[in-house]
């Protein structure tokens, strides 16, 4: 009798892993091994945080750059004057009478609440009050973000027509979300994550640090009499309520509130501990903020072989500001303590979070709790410096306890660092103008050894600034340690350095002009960790309300339970579908290649399963290749082997597969005219041919002008919008050593031909263009940048942007992720706006340029595309997957939750118009991006085109390099290009085919191209 092939393929399969079991116990071994080295501490000893006021101290070096003072400062100040905190009635203004307003302003009821509703784009409204009397208040609002995207909407406050202090640029008031669905499983048992709804509801909201930089709220001091507030949106429609000025909050100790316990009478809980699962929050501030997975054999309910959402937070919930709720039901009134099974993942860090219960801070030591440094997972009660338990008084009943992030004792400690590294990079600055230090093209200082210096004769104090540098970063350095329980995290190495290099300096101030270039990477380093300070992770497994004195167990897994689990998932590893999506008989499964990092295909894996599975009944099957790994993608074409659907496919491929029959055109499809409405018309140009499009974008760069506000500030200029005025701009530029960055790459001719209005090709795509009047005379301006405006002809843009050597210039998506990411120290201190145009007749500023073509981005390019093999079975439901995933709402989700996952860096560039809007970008930044794509243009992917990028840098270099002349070189360039186009259209044209299988001599007798 025949055995069935699935049988038999299974009894191979078991006969394999009995062998392989029998040499497992080996590798496992190994595991445990490794595992001694990572097992668990016994506890983390508690301990009393550094003062944290919230004041901060004037910065230790006056800043060329600085001109707005933060909150810290002024409320030093202002208690330093004696401000008394409002002590009378609390103060509500009439939210119905506006005393001015400014763009689309509505007074509506909503819930039953009279209130005043902007739309988040170019709205203000203002109210005036009465101060009744001169005294430092808090303010709370009562709010309610409306539909719009899934970010908080944001408000900048005005009092009185000025910004009391620089923080106030910026408000957040959060959307919560709350899982939509119960638990969830695949054919495998994993669990498949739920999907989260909005909670929508009136919310009371104090004015405070978004990020809860600071330990309070705002406090705002007012003189007695009459004032205005005005209240700006930044982003995301929004209703107002209400706002109340009232008496700062001003929590009591825990002794206090202890005393009051004796007072009242109350008496300690009794029975049993009562055990919360912490996985499920009954709300979270952000979308992303789920349950996550955790292997370790004591984590609750257990995920060793199967994949099960048991803990949260984690790398999602670092960021001060962020918070959750949890609701439990304790049977009793009485006093209780709580108790947390958590971990930290980073070593030697803490965890610092506002603890509330029922909406309320209940003493003042739950202000900034820490969470002691750990290895793995630990039971802790939350308690004092002596590991003393808190007790908590609960009324019998429902609670809600909230868990929010905030910075700790160590805001001083950014602001030191980062005032340090400017004055760091002014005394750069200083140091090459005295000696005539000259640049290499990635910014590298070279300076002449055979002179004597002299700088402390030009630098005032040059050793006393050095040293008291030393000194910021010492007791930075002791302050750290001491905020993290005498531990100190790995990025504390950078502090280290700087102090050596400082005192190195000191020592011998005739060496600082050699040692410029170590300055500038110590710098970049401490930035680095000034980012690392704010970010602090913390995992709950579960949450515990005990009767005080309960004697915890230790909830860490011992070394025997964790080499068992080593072993269980060891041997289940060879019964899993890497996919998570098995099919039954005949079921369709689509596989897809998606090249990005695993964090990416992981959340894209993750959305499969909780949405479009479900919502289509389409199985899909996910691997991940490397980026730009296309020719796997053909050979497994050529081999039968192709996936249904690739994502991650940069931009000039689909046109080059689909020559060769390779790629689905989905201009077959009925409803592809409404997809491409989701997409800038321009940004499908590259991935059309011969009236076939062969892929849909699901990124597109920009390219903007960047530079910093406080150094243009500082030197009496404002930024360019033409290139005109980058022009005149320069001479003030030079005049204090500094310099425009733009990139000498052949994209950096493409804004000029497209603003001067020339093409790279002819609309039939048969010959090249660049021989027209307006091809030289962009050629020419691009050029002279370099010829006579003497631009560097390379540089480290991102370094010299930094220490403001370069503190403007042209930078694309790449830019602003180092920006972001690695320049902590520049926050609000730089901006972006669409590139520099030229102004055409009726007053318009031309500003067209490349944001996606394989040829003209400018500082190379992040764009990619999906499309569908030719060769899928499953054609409609691959469509189906492309439609779902580049959808507004998918881009959306997956933008916020790569950004929560792995930080700013990842910001998603979404290709959907719609969808970019909701990533949290400024709105002044996603202004600047939606007014550049208005001038984005691509040209068509040829045949042969990539000749056209090697003879451009081939005229650039003999123009620029040689000192040819500007039409010759350009002249031999379109020669070059245009055998090439001649030659590859000859080579392929037998290998063109339409999509009926029929060549197209359309082509052959030359057919216009898209």
């Amino acid at each position: 009798m025949a055995i069935p092939i699935k049988a038999a393929a299974e009894r191979t399969i078991n006969i394999r892993l009995k062998r392989i079991l029998m040499i497992s116990s080996v590798a496992v071994i190994l595991a445990a091994s490794l595992l001694i080295m990572n097992l668990p501490s016994k506890g983390g000893k508690q301990f009393r945080s550094p003062a944290s006021a919230d004041t901060l101290h004037e910065p230790v070096f006056a800043s060329r750059n600085e001109n707005e003072r933060t909150y810290g400062r002024v409320l030093a100040d202002g208690l330093k004057k004696g401000y008394p905190d409002y002590e009378g009635a609390d103060v509500s203004l009439d939210i119905g009478h506006i005393a001015q307003s400014s763009g689309k302003v509505e007074k509506q009821t909503i819930e039953g609440k009279q209130a005043v509703v902007t739309d988040g784009l170019d709205s203000w409204v203002e109210w005036e009050f009465e101060a009744p009397e001169s005294a430092m208040y808090q303010i709370d609002m009562g709010y309610l973000p409306l539909d719009g995207k899934k970010s908080s909407a944001e408000r900048a406050l005005m009092i009185d027509g000025k910004r009391p202090f620089k923080e106030a640029s910026r408000f957040s008031f959060q959307r919560y979300w709350q899982e939509q669905d119960g638990e969830k499983y695949d054919s495998q048992g994993n669990q498949i994550r739920s999907l989260q709804n909005e909670i929508r509801k009136w919310r009371i909201k104090p004015m405070e640090h978004p990020e809860k930089f600071y330990n309070e709220a705002y406090r705002f001091y007012f003189e007695k009499g009459k004032h205005a507030i005005r209240l700006i949106d930044v982003r995301e429609p929004m209703a107002v309520s209400s706002i109340v000025l009232h008496k700062p909050v001003v929590l009591a100790g825990y002794e206090e509130i202890a005393a009051g316990y004796l007072l009242k009478g109350y008496k300690k809980a009794e029975g049993a501990p009562l055990k919360f699962q912490t996985e499920i929050p009954l709300e979270a501030s952000e979308l992303s903020l789920r349950a996550e997975w955790n292997d370790d054999p004591h984590s609750e309910p257990k995920a060793i072989q199967k994949t099960n959402y048991n803990v949260f937070g984690g790398a999602r919930w670092k960021l001060g500001g962020q918070n959750a709720s949890w609701e439990f039901d304790v049977q009793e009134s009485g006093l209780y303590e709580f108790a947390f099974r958590y971990a930290v993942p980073i070593q030697n860090q803490v965890a610092h979070r506002t603890i509330r219960i029922d909406g309320e801070v209940p003493f003042k030591e739950m202000q900034e709790y820490v969470f002691p440094a750990i290895q793995g997972w630990y039971i802790e009660p939350l308690k004092d410096e002596n590991n003393e338990p808190y007790q908590f008084y609960l009324t019998q009943g429902k609670h809600v306890i909230t868990v929010e992030g905030t910075l700790g004792p160590i805001r001083q400690v950014t602001e030191d660092i980062t005032n340090v590294i400017d004055n760091l990079s002014e005394l750069s600055q200083d140091v090459v103008k005295i000696t005539a230090s000259s640049k290499d093209a990635n910014g590298k200082i070279t300076t002449d050894r055979n002179q004597d210096w002299n700088l402390e004769r030009y630098i005032p104090n040059l050793v006393e600034r050095l040293n008291t540098a030393a000194g910021v970063f010492e007791r930075s350095y002791a302050l750290i340690r001491e905020s993290n329980g005498g531990k100190m995290p790995s990025y504390g190495q950078s502090l280290q350095t700087a102090i050596s290099m400082l005192n190195k300096m000191a020592g011998d101030t005739e060496e600082i002009p050699y040692m410029l270039n170590e300055v500038g990477t110590v710098s970049g380093a401490l930035g680095t960790t000034v980012q690392s300070l704010k970010e602090q992770p913390l995992y709950f497994d579960y949450m515990l309300a005990s009767p005080p004195g309960t004697d915890y167990p230790s909830g860490y897994s011992s070394f025997l339970e964790n080499m068992e689990a080593t072993a269980v998932k060891f041997s289940g590893s060879f019964n899993k579908d890497s996919a998570g999506q098995d099919a039954a008989g005949d079921e369709k499964v689509l596989k897809v290649w998606v090249a990005r990092g695993r964090e990416w295909t992981d959340i894209i894996k993750s959305m499969i399963l909780e949405d479009f599975t479900p919502r289509t009944g389409i199985r899909v099957e996910i691997n991940t290749v490397p980026l730009g790994s296309e020719h796997l993608l053909l050979l497994a074409y050529t081999g039968g082997k192709a996936p249904d659907v690739a994502l991650g496919v940069t931009p000039n491929i689909p046109v080059e597969f689909s020559v060769r029959g390779a790629v689905v055109d989905l201009n077959s499809f009925p409803d592809v005219d409404e997809v491409k409405q989701r997409f800038i018309p321009e940004a499908l140009v590259p991935l059309a041919f011969n009236g076939g499009l062969y892929a849909i974008p699901e990124t597109v760069d920009f390219n903007l002008l960047f530079y910093r506000e406080d150094i243009l500030n500082r030197i009496g200029t404002k930024p360019p919008q033409t290139w005109q005025e980058v022009y005149a701009l320069l001479p003030r530029l030079q005049e204090e050593g500094m310099s425009f960055y733009y990139p000498a790459g052949p994209g950096g001719y493409t804004p000029f031909l497209f603003q001067h209005g020339g093409s790279f090709y002819s609309k039939d795509g048969l010959k090249s263009e660049l021989n027209t009047p307006e091809a030289l005379s962009a050629f020419k301006e691009w050029t002279n940048l370099f010829n006579n405006y003497k631009m560097p002809l390379q540089a480290d843009f991102y370094q010299r942007f930094r220490n403001g050597e370069m503190p403007i210039g042209i930078g694309n998506y790449d830019f602003y992720v180092k920006l972001s990411t690695s320049a902590p120290e520049l926050n609000g201190r730089w901006k972006m706006i669409p590139l520099p145009g030229i102004e055409r007749e009726d007053g318009v500023i031309d500003r067209s340029a490349s944001g996606a073509g394989a040829v003209s981005a400018l500082l190379g390019t992040t764009a990619q595309t999906g499309l569908i093999m030719s060769s899928t079975k499953y054609k409609q439901e691959s469509w189906e997957l492309l439609k779902w995933w580049m959808s507004e709402e998918t881009q959306e989700r997956f933008g916020l939750e790569v950004e929560s996952m792995v930080g700013v860096g990842s910001r998603w560039n979404s290709a959907n118009v719609e969808a970019i809007k909701g990533m949290a970008w400024s709105r002044d930044q996603l202004d600047a991006i939606l007014e550049q794509w208005k001038w984005l243009r691509e040209q068509p992917v040829v045949l042969g085109g990539y000749y056209t990028q090697r003879h451009i840098t081939n005229a650039w270099n003999k123009a620029v390099l040689l000192g040819d002349n500007e039409r010759i070189a350009l002249e031999d360039a379109v020669k070059e290009i245009n055998k090439e186009l001649t030659r590859k259209r000859e080579e392929y044209n037998t290998m063109i085919r339409r999509n009926d299988g029929t060549a197209s001599a359309a082509f052959a007798e030359g057919e216009d191209q898209p």
